[in-house]
């Protein structure tokens, strides 16, 4: 009789005339966390690594021999972010001609990631072995191939054999650190020259405002970078100042005259227009009356301004500065009341849309740079590409080697919403050369120096990774041209290369086995 307690552990399925039993925790035995005592339980076990969209498999089980339990150990990684499966319900199917004549389940992991169910065939025979996950989130199926189950256990062979490999890196170790893999691939990159980039303002919408004499800067608001401004927006008044030789004295003599000079154009204009009404004198003669009345005082006002500017008091407005572009003020050289010389600069303002970016190029490859159509650059830990797909062009090439550095330059505009705008910073960049080529390629990030060497590890196994000097050739943002080391469709380590290299470091090779 089945205890109540028993009966919810096991569940009985029948396909095909087949008695399966399937137990809601599986183990059957397999000191899974026992890493001592499954070294000298260890025994040949088929093992085989799986991809399909969503997640990887990594499954070693015994031999399947008829009546006999043979526990699959099977590892599950989502591949969005190589960390493992948290809950589910596996199936493991044995299949003729797409008809299922067996089905095996556990429905959660007895561990983190793992699944461990029972297998007991009662039929010999050649089959097809499926493996399905499914959870709330996705459904995912592998397709193992053809597995045999035996009559006895002596008969029994390893059917899927382990890939050799130089280091063991257990998937709770993967799970734990930084980890990920990708695909050898054909990919098309863009070679690039190497260069040193600097940010500038756009030259045809970029100002200075210098000082138009020597004198005052005053404004009634203080301007600062970043502020926008638009075309003939004031950026306040300049004043200049007298020469030395002027004295206090002069300088009120001549108020006085200007005053007195200004009072007698207002009496000729009063007398002029009487007598125009008249028609006594001509129109012309009453404007030049106004004119001469407008010449008095602007001369007033100009000698009130001097002995301001003399005796310290120089607020009242100068010269109008103002802006011959709209954009944003990018620096500012002065604060009202500085004192400036001739020609000193006040503002700089450019479009705040736009950025050129410099590149210089060494001589070498100075008669390259027609080629190119854009660059890529590493900024806050992101690649950037500045080309035609981000509205940027090429704006300017140097046809002459600038001196000391000899290097050729050429500049690439861009939208500041695409890369840098921070004007006159400089930096490392890539500037394309010529038309993509389709070439065997791997991510940057695979790559690890090792004494001078370019290696990556390859992933042979779920657990088995192999370490390979690669020799690499085109570089394009996050993926770099492989000529020798690695093959189409081999997978490699593309993060955590450098934790699989510690691995080296101790700890038994996984090819022939799986050594928690």
């Amino acid at each position: 009789m089945i205890t109540k307690s028993l009966a919810t552990q096991l569940s009985f399925i029948f396909i095909a005339g087949w008695l399966t039993s399937l137990p809601a925790q599986a183990g059957g035995g397999h000191a899974h966390s026992a890493p001592e005592q499954h070294k000298e339980e260890k025994e040949p076990a088929n093992v085989v690594t799986h991809y399909n969209d969503t997640t990887e498999l990594f499954v070693e089980f015994p031999p399947l021999v008829v009546n006999k339990p043979s526990t699959f150990a099977a590892h599950f990684t989502q591949l969005k972010d190589f960390k493992p499966v948290l809950n589910g319900v596996l199936d493991i199917y044995l299949k003729t001609q797409e008809k299922t004549v067996a089905r095996f389940r556990v429905r959660e992991p007895a561990r983190t990631g793992i699944f461990l169910p029972d297998v007991v065939p009662n039929k010999t025979g050649r089959f097809e072995l499926q493996v399905k996950l499914t959870t709330e989130d996705f459904e995912s199926v592998h397709h193992l191939g053809h597995i045999s189950v035996y009559a006895k256990k002596t008969d029994a062979k390893i059917e899927h054999t382990a890939n050799e490999g130089d280091v063991g890196y257990l998937k709770e170790q993967q799970w734990q650190n930084p980890f990920a893999s990708v695909q050898v691939q054909n990919k098309a990159l863009r070679p690039s020259l190497p260069g040193f980039g600097t940010v500038t303002a756009p030259l045809n919408e970029f100002t200075i405002i210098r000082a138009p004499e020597d004198g005052y800067y005053t404004a009634p608001r203080m301007i600062t970078a970043g502020h926008s401004i638009a075309v003939n927006e004031s950026l306040g008044s300049f004043v200049p100042r007298l020469g030395s030789n002027s004295d206090i004295g002069n300088l009120q003599l001549d108020i006085e005259r200007a005053e007195s000079k200004l009072k007698l154009a207002k009496a000729d204009v009063v007398r002029q227009e009487k007598l125009y009404q008249k028609g006594s004198v001509s129109e012309k003669l009453l404007m030049e009356a106004k004119q001469e009345q407008t010449v008095a005082s602007a001369e007033l006002k100009t000698a009130k301004t001097r002995l301001a500017q003399q005796t310290g008091k120089h607020k009242a407005a100068g010269i109008l500065l103002t802006s011959p572009l709209q954009g944003e003020v990018t620096q500012v050289f002065v604060h009202p009341g500085s004192y400036v010389l001739e020609g000193a600069p006040l503002f700089a303002i450019a479009n705040k849309n736009m950025r050129w970016l410099n590149v210089q190029i060494p001589e070498k490859f100075g008669e390259r740079v027609n080629e190119t159509s854009g660059v890529w650059f590493k900024s806050s830990k992101q690649m950037v590409v500045l080309d035609t797909t981000n509205n940027a062009s090429l704006v300017k090439i140097n046809q002459q080697v600038t001196l000391p550095s000899r290097t050729v330059e050429v500049a690439i505009a861009y939208p500041t919403s695409q890369g840098p705008g921070l004007i006159g910073s400089r930096f490392p960049v890539n500037l394309f050369i010529g038309e993509s080529k389709s070439v065997l390629a791997i991510p940057t990030s695979s790559v690890i120096d090792d004494n001078g060497q370019s290696v990556v590890y390859v992933q042979s196994e779920g657990e088995s990774f192999e370490r390979r000097v690669v020799t690499l050739g085109i570089k394009d943002t996050h993926w770099v041209e492989v000529i020798s080391g690695v093959q189409n469709n081999e997978r490699v380590v593309s993060k955590g290369a450098y934790y699989v290299k510690l691995a080296t470091l101790g700890g038994d090779s996984l090819g022939h086995g799986h050594a928690h």
